[in-house]
């Protein structure tokens, strides 16, 4: 190698496309965990806005109402979302912000939701108590399907360890009994 390509390689950008995709990986994983702690809170949480905005709150009021009494993702979320609202920000532009830090499907349908009835003056308490209720049945199918993957998982050792042995002391007694006789 010529020292003329040395001196230049060194001053080459470093090849980051390895590192970039562990690092895209590792927020993959990071985000994945996170959707699943937010799928399990959301249902409740929607089921709570929704009975507070049957009881005639406005949504900024039901969702300081809700705040100190959750913990959680969410919570961090509408403590950010509360905090800036004090200091005399736009709720939608909050929720929406919210909606993009968390990235979670119901989530968003539930802010998409709370933002329509902001702009339009539309109630919405119907709306978000059959939002909680699908959210709870994908929770449930969720569920079900993990459990599905636990029971294939759990038969593995029935198969490869608890059957040959089982078959390995009814089968061991006879052969022995064959070989005594002959």
């Amino acid at each position: 190698m010529q020292l003329t390509n040395r001196l230049l390689s060194a001053h080459l950008p470093a090849d980051t496309s390895s590192l970039k995709l562990k690092l895209q990986g590792f927020q993959k994983s990071i985000f994945s965990v996170k959707n699943k702690t937010v799928l399990r809170e959301l249902p409740d949480f929607t089921e709570v806005i929704a009975l507070l905005l049957s009881c005639g709150l406005p949504v900024g009021v039901a969702l300081s109402w809700v705040q100190p009494r959750m913990t959680g993702d969410i919570a961090k979320q509408l403590e950010v979302v509360i905090g800036n609202l004090s200091l005399g920000a736009d709720l939608s532009s909050e929720l929406k912000q919210a909606d993009q830090r968390l990235a979670d499907a119901g989530f968003s349908e539930l802010v998409d939701k709370l933002i329509m009835s902001l702009d339009r003056g539309a109630p919405v308490s119907e709306q978000t108590m059959q939002l909680a209720a699908s959210l709870r049945q994908e929770q449930g199918r969720l569920l079900l399907r993990q459990a599905g993957s636990s029971e294939t998982k759990m038969l593995i050792p029935t198969v490869f360890v608890i059957l040959p042995v089982t078959v390995l002391f009814a089968v061991f007694p006879s052969v022995l009994i064959l070989q005594q006789s002959f």
